[in-house]
């Protein structure tokens, strides 16, 4: 078995298969997941003051190692259905497996806007827990409009001096537990109905240009932290040629992770749904005992 992606997915999928008696590699590195990027996570069950995201993500890696999952920290470039197995190329490598889960999970949507790219990790950010506290006691502006954008503001609340929301939507579309803590912040302002229309800046991100309704304004900040949804890494699947959804996620049937190929599975984020750590180890667990019996 070759599980491709190193998120609560693929890693329950690799411990399960691991102890169904398989030769298990993960390839991925738990620290591109997006929960080990997450922050602290209050709703996983069974941790009543809650745990952080790479405290979870090692804790799984380390119980799947236990029954003997390897894991490599090489990025799957190309997967070939070469009939009787699977060969998937790594930049430096090439595996073969049997049966393949797809583990890949799903990226931060970019907002698609000059400065954006060429400010990245220069002030233009995509997770907080990442790069929050280089902005200690400075401005800055979160784009976005759930609860990834929601997070984002109480965490840095606590660092910068000051947080702006700019939010394409009329309002926060978050959970009200979220929404009554953003009430008690003094150092928090929100604009809604914002369309950015340009980052700027030279060596570093300086400001925001954006438009409410006809109207252009700016904003100056030091960085920018971009909470406009995800996106599933689907690419590996289009190449392999996979069904996918009208939305863009890998086609599976709910009962037991199966793609349109046989011998691939896919679990996670990349699939739809809840989009949770939660929902991610069920799927997970389910692609798992499916590719057990797939491979008898």
């Amino acid at each position: 078995m070759v599980i491709v992606g190193a998120g609560p997915a693929g890693l329950t999928a690799a411990m399960y298969c691991a102890r169904g008696g398989k030769k298990t590699l993960v390839l991925g590195s738990i620290y591109g997941s997006q929960t080990a990027m997450g922050g602290l996570y209050e709703n996983y069950p069974g941790f009543p003051d809650g745990i952080h995201g790479i405290e979870l993500s090692e804790r799984i890696l380390a119980q799947a190692q236990r029954f003997g999952v390897e894991n490599q920290v090489e990025q799957v470039e190309k997967i070939v259905n070469l009939g009787d197995f699977f060969r998937l190329k790594t930049e430096n490598w090439q595996y073969e497996a049997r049966a393949i889960i797809l583990a890949m999970g799903a990226s931060h949507r970019q907002i698609g806007v000059p400065g954006e790219e060429e400010l990245t990790a220069r002030g233009v950010s995509y997770c907080v827990h990442c790069d929050g506290a280089l902005f200690r006691n400075k401005n800055v502006a979160v784009i976005g409009y759930g609860n990834g954008a929601a997070r984002a503001i109480l965490y840095l609340a606590n660092i910068a001096s000051k947080v702006h929301l700019l939010s394409p939507k009329e309002r926060l579309v978050a959970e009200p537990i979220y929404l009554e803590r953003l009430k008690s912040l003094t150092n928090f302002a929100a604009t809604f109905g914002a369309r950015i229309t340009e980052i700027q800046g030279k060596e570093f991100v300086e400001g925001v240009q954006f438009d409410v309704g006809k109207t252009p304004r700016s904003l100056r900040v030091d960085g920018v932290f971009v909470e406009m949804g995800m996106k599933p890494n689907i690419e590996l699947a289009e190449g392999l040629g996979l069904d996918i959804t009208t939305g863009g996620y890998i086609k599976v049937k709910r009962l037991n992770q199966e793609t349109s190929m046989p011998g691939v599975f896919a679990a996670g984020d990349l699939t739809g749904g809840r989009m949770q750590a939660a929902t991610a180890v069920g799927e997970g667990a389910s692609a798992g005992i499916s590719a057990l019996q797939y491979l008898g």
